[in-house]
């Protein structure tokens, strides 16, 4: 299809997008990820798997004892979490529509965000898209599933995790396939991802 954005090009421009983010995160999150409750409850986790490796509890009780450590956890970094998932909203989808559908990394690999129609992008195509994309409902639908409990959360969270992985698989596959390119999220939100640079090839042609 014409100006289909290639997979390699979506995945570096994912991999830059990620690693910016990654940064910002850890940045404005540290000083809630390495308070003495995360810094003991993290060293407690390591005692955990050692003993289990040293044969001093059996499995039964090293997934307990796992369980129960990481729902502390979940707890003790939930400020922080609230916070990654505000940084994500606000470059993917904030910046993002504001930015005529591309974020630094598509801006590097020359893609961008488009409705499939052909109108104009709007927040709401954006919201449904990203939403779904980089996993933001999924890190919200866990943040909320910490509120009710560590069995809740343990099952819950196993189950969103699961469904997460069904769509990249999912999406990776129509990507891959499909002539137009388009994903799960895609097709939800009715977008696409184009290669603006062969646009700029094909002027440069026309041009000369």
């Amino acid at each position: 299809m014409k100006n289909k954005a290639y997979f390699v090009q979506r995945l570096a421009a994912y991999i830059v997008d990620i690693m910016l983010i990654s940064v910002i995160s850890s940045l404005l999150t540290y000083p809630f990820t390495t308070n003495d409750t995360v810094k003991k409850l993290n060293e407690q986790s390591v005692e955990v798997v050692q003993s289990y490796i040293d044969q001093k509890i059996d499995i039964t009780k090293y997934l307990s004892q796992s369980l129960d450590l990481s729902y502390e956890q979940a707890k003790a970094t939930g400020f922080a979490n609230i916070i990654a998932i505000v940084i994500l909203v606000l470059y993917f989808i904030v910046f993002q529509i504001y930015q005529d559908g591309q974020t630094l990394g598509k801006r590097l690999m020359k893609i961008r965000i488009v409705k499939n129609d052909g109108s104009s992008l709007t927040m709401n195509n954006m919201i449904i898209r990203q939403l779904i994309n980089h996993f933001i409902l999924a890190d919200i639908l866990v943040a909320i599933i910490t509120l009710f409990g560590r069995d809740f959360y343990v099952y819950g969270s196993i189950v969103v995790e699961v469904v997460q992985y069904i769509i990249i698989i999912a999406t990776l596959f129509m990507i891959i396939i499909r002539k137009d390119g388009r994903g799960i999220a895609d097709c939800i939100a009715g977008t696409k991802v184009i290669n603006i640079g062969q646009e700029v090839k094909e002027e440069e042609v026309c041009e000369s």
